[in-house]
């Protein structure tokens, strides 16, 4: 008998640590699948290598096409300058099947899972199979963290809402439509604030980095809790990953 119970112990361990500390009212609910805007998407496959439509569902300017806002984005001269020289039938990272940015991965029209603990988020994208961890446990920044896309990450809860702060990235492009560069020096918090019927949540995403932006950059958008949802693996192929040009 205790060897059964202390099975079922461990198994509902995640659920219950993700409830912690004091009590499961303090602790909005994410756990589940959600979609930006109303209406469903297409899920899976690959065509032009953001997905579905203009990559990462960025306008010429950084603007969002799907629901939501962002602010016109005030570069430096220098990132200007690798905008210009940016082709993006050429230099978009999803020919390497890359989902290049924290941008991208949110505003392409597929779905993403939140999975919550005591002492990490974990965030999923369906798009390019993206799988980010939110250290939650109160731990800073560490300092030798190696660079990658979508940097290192920890959170924490305000009320409702739950902050991510992520630094330590590595080189891409952060807009892929623009070019719009992604630097090592960038800082990027996402503020997920849940409604109050647990239905919806508004993402809002800032960026600042000196090297890339004379004032901070913002954007937000909604997405809407999807149970109907089932996230499948995106599996891009390298040499199926481009834009059929005619």
């Amino acid at each position: 008998m205790k060897t059964i119970l202390g099975i079922v112990i461990a198994f509902a361990a995640p659920l219950l640590l993700a409830q912690q500390p004091g009590g499961a009212d303090d602790i909005p609910d994410f756990n589940g699948v959600w979609l930006a805007g109303g209406g469903g998407a297409p899920q899976g496959g690959m065509g032009a290598p953001g997905g579905m439509g203009p990559p990462g569902g960025m306008g010429a300017t950084g603007g969002m096409g799907a629901p939501g806002g962002r602010t016109r984005a005030q570069v430096t001269r220098e990132a200007q300058r690798v905008m210009d020289d940016y082709d993006l039938l050429v230099d978009d990272p999803a020919y390497v099947c890359s989902a290049s940015s924290i941008s991208r991965a949110w505003g392409n029209p597929t779905p993403t899972e939140l999975e919550q603990h005591a002492d990490r988020v974990i965030l999923r994208h369906e798009y390019m199979d993206v799988e980010r961890i939110i250290y939650i446990d109160g731990r800073d920044h560490p300092a030798d963290a190696e660079p990658n896309v979508f940097g290192n990450s920890i959170g924490w809860y305000e009320g409702s809402t739950l902050v991510i702060d992520t630094v330590g990235f590595s080189p891409s492009v952060i807009s892929t439509v623009s070019g719009i560069p992604q630097t090592e020096t960038l800082h990027a918090v996402e503020r997920l604030t849940l409604s109050d019927d647990g239905q919806t949540f508004r993402r809002e995403l800032m960026y600042e980095d000196p090297a890339t932006f004379t004032a901070p950059w913002t954007s937000s958008r909604t997405y809407q809790r999807r149970p109907d949802i089932t996230m499948l693996p995106w599996d891009c192929v390298l040499e199926d990953a481009g834009y059929e040009v005619n």
